[in-house]
């Protein structure tokens, strides 16, 4: 295994650094962080985890105003996106990739396969997405998981997805945006659910 970094300039002013973990493998799973919530937090860096366990290779995307300490605009998404794609331009071309995003990075993985034609060899997790990801997961296959108590990704948003079939979605009763719910040993609870769908998920796309 071979652990690197993807060093490149930024809209930001500073220099991002992409986090990229080799095993020789054909299937690359690339991980899209949140707003605030950084590929190290639990959510995604159990799913990267688990990437590697079933044999991926594994690229932790840090975006730009991340990288600055500085707060994200939404008229900068096309720029976030721009960046994205350059880092996994910049790698071999894999077989397989696995799109594992969180929130905002939901939005940034959707628009990626579909701006890139990437759609075909990719399989989603969509962890918590918002609104605005609702056009881009009806072109997608893979799995989707949201809070039923998330105020960003609300029931009725949930039933603009029903019955497509290259989808499995999973709502967490009471869960929030984090997918927490009142306790930590409750919350702690729900967490080995999520990673039991983490499961199904990569034994799904990988076959």
């Amino acid at each position: 295994m071979s652990v690197s970094s993807i060093v490149m300039t930024s809209h930001w002013g500073r220099e991002v650094r992409h986090k990229y973990i080799t095993q020789g493998a054909k299937t690359l799973a690339v991980v899209f962080p949140g707003k605030n919530y950084s590929a190290e937090r639990s959510l995604l860096d159990y799913a990267a985890k688990l990437a590697r366990e079933y044999g991926c290779d594994l690229l932790l995307l840090e975006y730009g105003y991340q990288s600055a300490r500085t707060d994200f605009k939404r008229e900068e998404i096309d720029i976030v996106v721009g960046e994205c794609k350059a880092a996994i331009d910049s790698l071999p071309e894999y077989d397989g990739l696995l799109f594992i995003s969180k929130s905002l990075g939901t939005v940034i993985a959707g628009r990626v396969a579909a701006e890139n034609d990437l759609q075909q060899k990719t399989s989603h997790l969509y962890l918590t997405p918002i609104a605005d990801t609702l056009p881009w997961i009806r072109q997608s296959r893979g799995t989707i998981i949201y809070g039923g108590s998330d105020p960003l990704f609300t029931e009725q948003h949930s039933a603009g997805i029903k019955g497509l079939k290259n989808l499995r979605v999973y709502r967490i009763d009471d869960a929030n945006h984090l997918l927490e719910v009142g306790s930590v040993n409750e919350s702690l609870a729900v967490l080995l659910v999520i990673i039991n769908f983490y499961h199904e998920f990569f034994r799904d796309a990988l076959g």
